[in-house]
């Protein structure tokens, strides 16, 4: 596992195994094909799910969410009140139109967004994140983080014959917090 540190970003590939990329990649896949992930309002060919909490948040997603709060110091921070942890599925044609999270508490507060993606599926260019104005080169099984309520954030649209999917976790962290912060 490598780390990369990009200006509004934290890159590490392979966080995630192959049997765990597997299981991860079924469970969305199954999650899409019973109706559990919900056609996403913010645009067409979209779909999610928040997890956290849930009935559909299952052992796996739980020990993955608790490896990123090893990873990035993340305990005793509470997840993010509006999102938290999302099932993030996008169908070729779909993309994520550039935006930064505006929600009320982030823009009254100091306190910041942290999200920590993993993406477990999505092979060519037009599956990398938008992150400030880089394209995050990130592979599949590689997580970034960023700030999701300070940088404008996105996709391009969706090439290929396959969904993008991401495993999103999200945190909210006082304005002091270093995204270069490792847990032990």
């Amino acid at each position: 596992m490598t780390g990369i540190e990009r200006a509004n970003a934290r890159i590490i590939d392979e966080f995630i195994s192959t049997e765990q990329q597997a299981h991860l990649l079924a469970v969305a896949n199954e999650y899409r094909a019973t109706g559990v992930l919900e056609a996403n309002p913010s645009g067409p060919m979209r779909f999610r799910q928040k997890v956290y909490g849930s009935q559909y948040c299952d052992h796996e997603m739980q020990r993955l969410a608790a490896r990123i709060i090893a990873t990035f110091a993340l305990d005793g921070y509470p997840v993010d009140p509006y999102l938290g942890w999302i099932i993030s599925y996008i169908e070729p044609g779909g993309f994520i139109k550039p935006h930064i999270d505006r929600q009320p508490h982030y823009q009254q507060t100091s306190d910041k967004h942290l999200r920590c993606n993993v993406l477990v599926q999505g092979k060519d260019e037009s599956a990398y994140p938008l992150v400030g104005a880089q394209r995050l080169k990130v592979g599949e099984r590689g997580l970034w983080a960023f700030f999701a309520s300070e940088f404008p954030h996105g996709t391009e649209v969706l090439q290929g014959d396959q969904p993008r999917i991401v495993y999103q976790f999200g945190f909210t962290v006082p304005a002091d917090y270093a995204l270069g912060r490792r847990g032990t």
